[in-house]
């Protein structure tokens, strides 16, 4: 599912599982782990993206389904929280997301996490967790301190697609350029930073970077994963998903 190719500087770290929209399962987050791990140790910069109209559609539904108890759920909450706060938005060298297509749920989430993004025009973003009886926790604590509270709320509680450009205006991302232009922006910003001496990228993210450890970021991170986990109407929901029908919420 995940696939790692180093092309100079650079590690392109690629979500592909096109037949589910790039859903990411519990294996694909363990892998998605690994392959932030190796290339922070071997590059200087890590690029994110999928394959074909999709950067990913976010958690494999089937997720809520195998969480079968209260360990499960906080020893995947643990993995989620590592590959956002610690793997992602906490790495040493910067992450770039290169927003191919559809980002949805935590396909969104790992946009959000990511230092800098650059997305195509027909792109499409949306937290849809709220209307399938969950929320984001990560996007939560994020997106409204992008672009701004309203704007984040927006896009949390009303769980509708919006397009590339509002993205922009929301901060989501830092570039929307056509398609046919993605890789080579991608490729303009990994030239700037490797211009930079190493110290003095690490520094600057290490700065800019939420202090995680003094705001217990992952523990609140798992401790809302778990609850929403937990929720009769978090069940409900993902079944509604899996099985192509409305969710009957009580």
């Amino acid at each position: 599912m995940i696939e790692i190719d180093y092309k100079g500087d650079a590690a392109w770290i690629t979500i592909d599982r096109p037949s589910k929209a790039n859903a990411i399962d519990v294996e694909g987050w363990y892998e998605l782990k690994s392959a932030l791990i190796e290339a922070e140790n071997r590059a200087r910069v890590i690029v994110l993206t999928g394959v074909d109209n999709y950067f990913s559609s976010g958690d494999d539904q089937s997720i809520s389904q195998n969480l079968e108890n209260a360990d499960d759920i906080e020893e995947f909450g643990g993995l989620f929280a590592d590959v956002l706060i610690e793997h992602i938005e906490g790495n040493q060298v910067p992450v770039i997301a290169a927003v191919n297509g559809y980002a949805y749920g935590a396909g969104l989430e790992i946009v959000v996490a990511a230092d800098l993004a650059v997305a195509v025009k027909d792109a499409t973003f949306c937290l849809p967790e709220t209307d399938i009886g969950g929320w984001p926790p990560f996007a939560c604590r994020r997106i409204p301190q992008l672009g701004g509270r309203k704007q984040g709320m927006e896009a949390i509680l009303l769980a509708e697609p919006f397009d590339a450009e509002t993205a922009y205006e929301w901060g989501i991302v830092n570039r929307v350029v056509d398609q046919d232009r993605l890789r080579q922006t991608v490729e303009e910003f990994i030239n700037q930073v490797v211009d930079s001496p190493r110290r003095s990228i690490k520094y600057a993210k290490r700065v800019a970077t939420p202090k995680r450890q003094e705001t217990n970021e992952r523990d609140a991170l798992i401790g809302g994963f778990a609850f929403r986990h937990l929720s009769q109407e978090r069940h409900e929901g993902a079944d509604s998903v899996v099985t192509d029908r409305d969710p009957e919420y009580k």
